[in-house]
């Protein structure tokens, strides 16, 4: 059952074409409006509001207050009206010099429908508390820099741009303009950088006011090869990614952008380090309820003793529930033409705790000394998985994640594996999946566990750099060892459980020298003596001297590659390459001088088996 709770509802008249109908009390010359406190209030058809023009303190129609959202059954009513519906969003760390991406859950209310958004859509909120219901439209400036100090607060059209569907890179010509004008069309999102007093960084929530989009939004996006588009969450009401992606399987990954937001304080490019943490579901089911993100890779360190840091880290947050006012940019494969939004993926998710929805919060300290390991319960049912930090130096770090699921392949599994963003200019380290051949860089891989198994990991350096694998979180991995295998130096170099793995690397790409794999040298060398007695134990040889042959029989079909028979002089009197599997075979021995031989055998994993034999020729 939805719960509602209309803590002041006023409706002076019901419309015969709108499910919810707000408007001004003719009558008595008083404002109505919705005020919804903490709760879902939910609307099956259309939403027609009326502006309150009686007291611009009242001036919505509807208020979202203290986690309050609005969600819509119908996805073909159009809400109409020139009424307005008012909900907040806090950005936590923001300044004039930061960027943040939004999606408007409003538009302009004109016309009919879902309408278009920019930062007219922005109001300054008067106190914001949960009882606030007054609003002014803020300033806006052509200036660098925008105030948190005037009244209304000032933004800058200066750093408004939209990205239509354009190729996966930061590329200045994939980002147009928006100005102060709403010209963002529903399913667009925005950036925006954000407000404050000078270089100083603090939180600032806005007022997002006008016509509540609802119903299908459909986004063109171009076909043929990969393309990053942004767009974000549409709607007044949290958004599931999980279900967004299953209705959209073009969809790939979803990106977040986030950037350090107690350094950097420069309006220039090059300053800047931010970049894309990545989100992927991990299937649709609900075995991997949360799904898996990989943080932005910007954070600078003290490598001497990592964590000590000189800047802040990607958030690491929970992702699959896109806020209301959440701007997220969408990789697709170029299968598709159109992504589309829905009611069906709309869902009431709070934000700030455990599993709900997030917008932005402090960065987790302990994010890349492995401290954070997570403590699972035995009813655990995620799937096994490992993030690990890759830092750069003293530079930055690349994390990673490694997932193993039997519903998946060594291949590329859509929901599950996640295309890399390559977007770290300082050296980058991604894993490797596809043939040798034809091999592309990932953030996240999940493959069917196996100890045996050996992951390749490229990394690529502009300059000579100490590079160092530590594991972040550790989710069902309590029989797993990770080691770093440096297929050169022949060593293992274990990174999980409170370990780590150095190495310095010259400049260069390296990706056909490193491998994750889960055994230590002391594990291969048992592994190996291990298998080569049991081909010993399980490879049969009998001289038939009658026959003149030596009769050999392979009942478990490991692969020969070579055989050879030597007299006892060292002297090489028969050989034959690539027998493979067959059950049995045979040397022929008829010409072979009355004696003692030795026979050698060598399989494809270089386990040689000996046998000496007694060839009597009568």
């Amino acid at each position: 059952m939805r719960n509602l709770l209309l803590s002041i509802l006023i409706l002076s008249g019901v419309s015969a074409s709108a499910q919810l109908f707000v408007r001004p009390n003719p009558s008595t010359s008083t404002d109505s409006y919705v005020y919804v406190n903490d709760v879902e209030l939910f609307v099956n058809d259309d939403v027609n509001l009326q502006l309150n023009t009686n007291n611009p303190d009242t001036e919505a129609s509807i208020y979202l207050r203290n986690n309050a959202q609005l969600l819509q059954g119908s996805d073909v009513a159009s809400n109409n009206g020139n009424g307005m519906l008012s909900v907040y969003q806090t950005v936590d760390e923001t300044s004039n010099y930061h960027y943040t991406y939004w999606h408007s859950p409003v538009g302009v209310p004109n016309g009919s429908g879902n309408q278009n958004s920019g930062i007219s859509r922005l109001f300054d909120c008067d106190g914001c508390t949960d009882v606030t219901t007054a609003g002014t439209s803020v300033n806006t400036t052509w200036n660098q820099n925008g105030s948190s100090v005037t009244n209304p607060i000032t933004v800058s059209y200066r750093w408004t741009y939209k990205r239509l569907s354009s190729p996966p890179n930061e590329a200045e010509g994939n980002y147009v303009r928006i100005w102060a004008g709403d010209n963002a069309q529903p399913g667009y999102g925005f950036i925006m950088k954000g407000v404050s007093n000078g270089a100083v960084t603090g939180s600032q929530t806005y007022d997002f006011r006008g016509r509540p989009n609802n119903g299908t939004i459909n986004v063109p996006v171009n076909t043929g090869a990969t393309q990053w588009t942004l767009m974000g969450n549409p709607y007044p009401s949290a958004l599931d990614l999980k279900d967004f992606m299953q209705d959209n399987p073009s969809v790939a990954v979803i990106r977040y952008w986030d950037e350090p937001k107690f350094t950097e304080y420069s309006h220039n490019y090059v300053d800047k380090s931010g970049g894309y943490g990545t989100w992927v579901p991990l299937g649709f089911d609900e075995t991997n309820p949360a799904g898996l993100y990989t943080a932005a890779s910007f954070m600078n360190y003290s490598f001497g003793g990592f964590g000590s840091t000189t800047g802040g880290s990607g958030a690491d947050l929970e992702r699959r529930h896109a806020p209301i006012g959440q701007g997220f940019v969408v990789e697709t494969d170029g299968t598709a033409g159109t992504i589309t939004f829905d009611n069906t993926q709309r869902t009431f998710q709070r934000q700030g705790a455990g599993n709900y929805s997030e917008f932005r919060s402090q960065d987790n300290p302990n994010s890349m000394t492995g401290n954070d390991a997570d403590e699972v319960s035995e009813f655990d049912t995620r799937s096994p998985y490992i993030k690990f930090n890759v830092f750069m130096d003293e530079s930055h770090f690349r994390q990673l994640a490694l997932v193993f699921d039997d519903q998946t392949t060594d291949g590329y599994d859509w929901g599950w594996d996640a295309s890399h963003p390559m977007d770290a200019p300082g050296g980058d380290a991604y894993l490797l999946i596809g043939e040798d051949s034809n091999r592309s860089p990932f953030v996240v891989n999940a493959s069917p566990f196996d100890y045996m198994k050996m992951i390749p990991i490229g990394i690529k350096v502009p300059q000579q750099r100490q590079v160092l694998f530590v594991a972040s979180e550790e989710v069902n991995m309590s029989d797993k060892t990770a080691y770093l295998y440096d297929s050169v130096n022949n060593t293992y170099d274990k990174f999980n459980e409170g370990e780590t793995a150095s190495i310095l690397l010259p400049a260069g790409t390296y990706d056909n020298r490193f491998f994750i794999v889960f055994r230590g040298a002391s594990e291969i060398a048992a592994d190996a003596n291990s298998t080569r007695e049991s081909i010993v134990e399980n490879v049969n040889f009998f001289q038939n001297n009658r026959l003149s042959q030596l009769e050999v029989t392979n009942p478990e079909q490991h692969d020969i590659k070579q055989g050879v028979v030597f007299d006892m002089s060292g002297k090489l009197v028969y050989s034959e390459s690539n027998i493979g599997t067959k059950t049995s075979f045979t040397f022929p021995t008829g010409d072979l001088s009355d004696g003692v031989y030795l026979v050698k055998l060598t399989t494809t994993d270089n386990v040689d088996i000996t046998y000496k034999t007694s060839v009597v020729n009568r």
